[in-house]
């Protein structure tokens, strides 16, 4: 792997190298604490080189810590949370909650991909951004390009990439946007693999 598009492109590396990184603005990071402060949401907090979470409760720790086997975050206030650089908050609401807070909020851009919670980040840092860095560091072009996805927050890639793909577990939505469906990450790397 030559480079990662991580926080749904707000921070993109190359080995030591960082290509882009583009944090949500702290006004922003600001509000978005106190909504889940005042309303008890648990929210997770992703820096430059750290992560905590908010006032976690059993569907972050069933969801993120035993169903997606992440290492359990720190656990910190949301006054200490926001004295970084935040790149990603993810708060659990639905989204009928969401809607509540969009317009609070005037540089996020929001992904779902899982009814229980949302990815936000600056407005401009998704996956095609970050496909968009990489083509501009290695010169490649964007035909060239492939994604591989299974979520909410995968269309923009898929839609975006030369060939965008939807794994098997993807929903209907997902699948609808893709090139091409396989059933699992081997069939996906098999493609990219010349049969004998």
């Amino acid at each position: 792997i030559d480079g990662y598009i991580t926080m749904n492109g707000g921070y993109c590396y190359v080995g030591d190298e960082i290509i882009y990184k583009s944090h949500i603005p702290a006004e922003d990071v600001q509000t978005i604490a106190h909504f889940c402060q005042a309303n008890n949401y648990p929210s997770i907090f992703i820096g430059e080189y750290d992560a905590s979470v908010c006032q976690p409760n059993d569907l972050l720790r069933y969801i993120f810590y035993e169903h997606l086997g992440v290492k359990e975050f720190p656990e910190e206030s949301f006054e200490k949370a926001i004295q970084r650089d935040v790149y990603q908050i993810t708060p659990f609401f639905n989204p009928e909650e969401e809607k509540e807070v969009l317009p609070l909020v005037d540089h996020c851009e929001f992904g779902r991909w899982h009814p229980a919670f949302v990815d936000i980040t600056a407005i401009g840092n998704t996956k095609q951004n970050g496909i968009d860095e990489f083509i501009k560091r290695f010169g490649f072009k964007l035909e060239e390009t492939m994604a591989f996805g299974d979520g909410g927050n995968d269309i923009g890639m898929l839609r975006h990439a030369g060939i965008g793909i939807a794994m098997g577990n993807a929903n209907d939505e997902v699948k609808k946007v893709a090139k091409q469906v396989v059933s699992s990450v081997n069939e996906a790397i098999s493609l990219l693999i010349p049969q004998e």
